[in-house]
């Protein structure tokens, strides 16, 4: 049985972007990452407020980017050598013509669990 060296998950609709490194046991730093998560944001529901989100990041440091400021989707490159992936971020969700941005870009590589910034 071949096991997989760099397992991606992606989820959504948790109202904000968050990308994380996934342990077996998060309780334990020494704990490896043997994952990624990538989750996108709603494109129009609201999410929890970014100062509440803030309050998290110091006691998860598994966590590489939580985010409730905007809207939008995640856009994924899949190729045999890596795993990319852009959190899309859009200007306004109002408008019809509004125009979208990457607020950040992650990449997972063939052979290294955990999302690294690109």
């Amino acid at each position: 049985m071949q096991r997989i060296a760099n397992p991606v998950v992606l989820g959504g609709d948790v109202h904000l972007f968050n990308v994380c490194d996934l342990k077996p046991d998060f309780d334990d730093p020494a704990s490896p990452v043997v994952a990624s998560e990538v989750v996108g944001t709603s494109i129009t529901s609201q999410a929890p407020s970014q100062e509440r989100l803030n309050r998290l990041l110091p006691d998860n440091p598994h966590m590489k980017l939580l985010d409730s400021h905007y809207r939008g989707h995640v856009r994924a490159e899949v190729t045999a050598k890596s795993f990319r992936a852009d959190l899309r971020a859009m200007a306004s969700v109002s408008e019809r013509e509004a125009q979208g941005s990457t607020l950040a870009t992650f990449v997972v590589e063939d052979g290294n669990a955990g999302p690294r910034r690109a």
